[in-house]
């Protein structure tokens, strides 16, 4: 910021961490141009609908598909490349802002650290585990979940690998929310859901590369206490420790107690654990061992758990918006 504040053709106002004080600011200032982070692509749409100012988009990461023909229609002219160094990234700043340079010459300039919930990543995690008579579980309650779910989700259910492709075949057929194969790398996007691949343990871990709180799914070849592949434990271990309390916890029908110590982890993180009842269950030793160490929040039938995992999901949606803050763009900032 301080080689912005050093041109002596632009105006630098160094806005607030607020949605609203970007809003307010720009309406007031009439900027010749916004220099905003991923974070701050809503808040350019909500100001195009008032007036469309040139906007410059900083991204520490890739942008995900489709981000990019969006913020076109917002004003976003350029992106700042990822992966640059100090000096690189300096110089490539002042070059796109004097490509503007006559619409921002003698006008201020609002200058914004990337906060805020990004569009396209996951604002919390469902994850959602069985083993005999899981699938049917997972089939049924899939097709309730709403196509607007902001969270994603992860479905460990103990199934040989080569069942993997027929599960998934039979999910989509049952959902129009997207169903692929958790893999090493594979970005946890909203709405999406996520399958552990039999034979393997699968785990959450933070997106590498990027400064937001992304998440992404890694194997390990750690076992769990049950010794099942994919194991419930595991995974929903993984996704307390590296999420916190935007998790919701599924146990579902299924033999022996994988899971239990998955929804201890998740309770313990601040996050919530559901459970099938016995009635809807095919075999009830999962849930039962779940409910036994207190662990449960709720014990429900199969056809209520996904309005309640919509419930769930909206609320922590409302009660903590997540503020992505990329701590490595504000220290490049106040370098330059």
């Amino acid at each position: 910021m301080r080689l912005l504040q050093s041109q002596p053709d632009l105006h630098v106002v160094c806005a607030g961490a607020g949605s609203s004080e970007l809003l307010s600011l720009a309406r007031q200032l009439r900027p010749g141009l916004v220099i905003v982070g991923e974070g701050q692509l809503r808040d350019v749409e909500q100001l195009s609908r008032y007036n469309t100012v040139p906007a410059l988009l900083y991204c520490e990461g890739h942008p995900l598909p489709g981000m990019l023909r969006e913020a076109s229609r917002w004003g976003v002219f350029d992106t700042i490349r990822p992966n640059l160094t100090t000096t690189e990234w300096g110089a490539e700043v002042l070059r796109k802002v004097r490509r503007v340079l006559p619409q921002v010459k003698a006008r201020p300039t609002v200058f914004r650290a990337p906060v805020a919930t990004i569009p396209g990543l996951s604002t919390g995690l469902v994850i959602l585990g069985g083993s005999t008579g899981g699938t049917a579980a997972v089939e049924q309650l899939v097709r309730g979940l709403p196509a607007t779910l902001a969270y994603s989700v992860l479905v460990a259910v103990h199934l040989p690998a080569a069942f993997l492709n027929s599960f998934i075949e039979r999910l989509r057929r049952a959902t129009t929310l997207p169903v692929v194969a958790g893999w090493p790398g594979t970005v946890l996007e909203p709405g999406c859901i996520v399958v552990a691949p039999g034979g393997r343990n699968l785990l959450v871990k933070p997106a590498a590369n990027s400064p937001w709180q992304a998440w992404q799914t890694e194997f390990t070849p750690e076992s769990g206490a049950s010794g099942d592949e994919p194991s419930v434990d595991l995974l929903m271990r993984s996704a307390a420790l590296t999420v916190g309390r935007n998790v919701v916890g599924v146990v579902l029908s299924g033999l022996g107690r994988d899971g239990t110590l998955g929804a201890e982890a998740i309770r313990q993180h601040g996050g919530t654990v559901l459970v099938q009842d016995e009635a809807s269950s095919a075999v009830f030793s999962m849930p039962s061992s779940v409910i036994q160490h207190g662990w449960a929040n709720a014990v429900l039938p199969l056809e209520q758990l996904p309005a309640a995992i919509t419930k769930q999901a909206a609320f922590f949606d409302r009660l903590s918006p997540e503020k992505r803050l990329s701590r490595s763009f504000s220290a490049r900032a106040l370098q330059l």
